[in-house]
């Protein structure tokens, strides 16, 4: 019983040193709805077609297989042995070949024909040449489209090609681009492929075509791998360049997107760019021809350029919100897309909030977070930082980070969670996990670590503590989890107080309204919470005494709560 089960499970290890189980069984053909990947990678994958013809390095030899010798399987053990005769160079064909067979294949003999083909290819990779070996991936890539990147022979082949020199040949520099960017986010593979990017792109970045650079940047982005070095400045420019050159039309779409994420990788500021999409945006016509999800990933680069303009925003979260229903959206673009409304400060209504809400109460439900604790706690802290408070979904936060803290530190995730208990310890204290003594602390001294690059603040407590009705001036962060430094002003006198002033910096700072970011907003909700004064100031030639900092508190309460960077009176 159990050799017939190993015997239908594929199992082909035949002495392989690279695996001792079949990167195949049944079950995963079974279970599989579709071959097709994405409709970009299907795009970039006929790209690739078209390159290795174009390489004139590219020769391949004769075809000498023939399917009649190999299909159909009728026993699979007769199979194994006549695919490890088959000499390396004829194997892309075979593996061609067994395109066919897959129609009218019973599944355990398909899953025999995948994993023979697999070990054999890994097993003949020394014996191969680069020719050999992209075209190897291509024919797997052919064959399996969605699967390639669990084969034994890519990541054998991955780890052959990441070492090999491609300065020559931009044609093979693009495709080994394009597998490297299959692969999930790893710290080995990304440092490899980042090495890669440091020596060749210089080098091939003048030649290539706008459907390269997309291959290339959309790998990067997928692995999460950074082009530093000389390559740098050249590569970010020719990304935007690209998008302000790029005719978009159906089906252009989706390569604008693909180098909008890239810049939002490299984490470039380019004001042009955010111009000419907001000029997109506002064309009833062309932001038609961009798709909901595409859309989603302009708005959080709108809000990492602090870019909020009104009516842009509008047109984005009104489309976003109708068409592309929140429960349609992956956990991760639920958070991403919660954050920029946030970071934007975008007004969405309580009828918005709810079905928000509760698109991620279903997620919850489906179990779309258990692994992904750090999404949980980005959207509530989100929805907090809107006004919104679920006591389901911050409960459950707490439990996931609890279970998952035995599993692996996530310092950051821990950090934000740490500013949404403060938040629910003074807004919500009925269903605090902590005191609200706890979460403030007033005269908390801000670490020295991040005074480090606020030359501006030291200098306007200095400012402060020359005027003869202020009393002391500390620099502090009150509210526990969030590490932006604040001064506590003293006051003497007739108006004698206590002030917390904010003074914001340029990265703090929204483009069109001035207000501040997101974070700066929820500190000063909590401390006027709190009853405490709070003056936000962007310039620190401002009120430089006890007597203009009071006249600025009265101005900003005339102004209304919209008014959130109380404008200085001078001296």
């Amino acid at each position: 019983m159990y050799a017939l089960i190993r015997r239908f499970a594929g199992v082909t290890n035949l002495g392989c040193p690279i695996r001792s189980y079949a990167s195949f069984t049944p079950r995963d053909v079974l279970r599989s709805t579709t071959e097709e990947s994405g409709t970009l990678t299907t795009r970039f994958a006929k790209h690739i077609a078209v390159e290795r013809y174009r390489d004139p390095d590219h020769v391949l030899p004769k075809t000498t297989v023939r399917y009649a010798d190999f299909f159909p399987i009728t026993d699979d053990r007769y199979f194994q042995r006549t695919v490890q005769k088959t000499a390396a160079d004829q194997l892309p064909a075979l593996i061609i070949q067994a395109s066919s067979y897959r129609s009218n294949a019973a599944v355990p003999m398909y899953v025999t024909a995948l994993n023979s083909l697999d070990n054999h290819a890994a097993k003949q990779l020394d014996k191969m040449d680069t020719s050999i070996v992209l075209e190897t991936l291509y024919s797997f890539l052919f064959l399996i489209p969605s699967w390639l990147k669990r084969t034994d022979f890519y990541h054998a082949a991955m780890r052959r090609l990441v070492k090999e020199d491609f300065r020559g040949n931009k044609e093979r520099f693009v495709q080994v681009c394009f597998y490297l960017g299959l692969q999930k986010k790893q710290a080995k593979s990304s440092e490899d492929f980042q090495q890669l990017l440091v020596e060749h792109l210089p080098t091939h970045l003048p030649a290539l075509s706008e459907l390269d650079l997309a291959v290339i940047s959309n790998a990067a982005y997928k692995t999460a791998t950074l082009v530093a070095g000389e390559a740098k400045s050249g590569y970010e420019a020719s990304l935007v360049n690209t998008i302000l050159n790029l005719e978009l039309t159906t089906g252009s779409d989706a390569l604008l997107v693909s180098f909008v994420k890239a810049l939002r990788l490299q984490q470039v500021k380019d004001e042009r760019v955010c111009q000419h999409l907001q000029n997109i945006c506002l064309d009833p016509v062309k932001i038609t021809l961009i798709e909901p999800r595409g859309l989603a990933h302009i708005f959080a680069f709108f809000a990492e350029q602090l870019w909020d303009q009104h009516e842009c925003l509008t047109v984005i979260v009104e489309r976003l919100m109708t068409l592309l229903k929140p429960g349609d959206l992956r956990a991760k673009d639920l958070a991403t897309f919660l954050w920029a409304s946030a970071q934007l400060d975008c007004t969405l209504t309580p009828e918005q909030i709810r079905q928000l809400e509760l698109a991620a109460l279903r997620k919850l439900d489906h179990g779309e977070y258990d692994y992904f604790a750090d999404n949980l706690v980005d959207t509530c802290l989100s929805l907090c930082t809107l006004g919104h408070y679920s006591k389901d979904l911050i409960n459950a936060a707490e439990e996931l980070k609890a279970a998952q803290k035995r599993q692996r530190a996530q310092p950051k995730v821990d950090s934000r969670l740490n500013v949404l208990r403060s938040a629910v310890a003074i807004e919500q204290p009925s269903i605090a996990k902590i005191k609200t003594e706890r979460a403030f602390k007033e005269f908390d001294s801000a670490p020295a670590y991040l005074l480090k690059d606020r030359p501006d603040l030291t200098k306007y407590a200095q400012e402060l503590s020359g005027d003869a009705d202020v009393e002391g001036v500390d620099m502090v962060c009150p509210i526990a989890g969030i590490n932006l430094p604040s001064l506590r002003v003293q006051t003497m006198g007739v108006q004698e107080s206590v002030y917390f002033v904010e003074l914001l910096t340029a990265e703090q700072t929204l483009k069109f309204s001035k207000k501040p970011t997101s974070l700066m907003r929820l500190k000063k909700r909590l401390l006027k919470s709190l009853g405490r004064k709070v003056v936000v100031l962007n310039s620190t030639g401002m009120a430089t005494n006890a007597k203009e900092l009071h006249q600025l508190l009265e101005l900003a309460a005339n102004a209304g709560e919209e008014s959130n960077v109380a404008q200085g009176v001078g001296h």
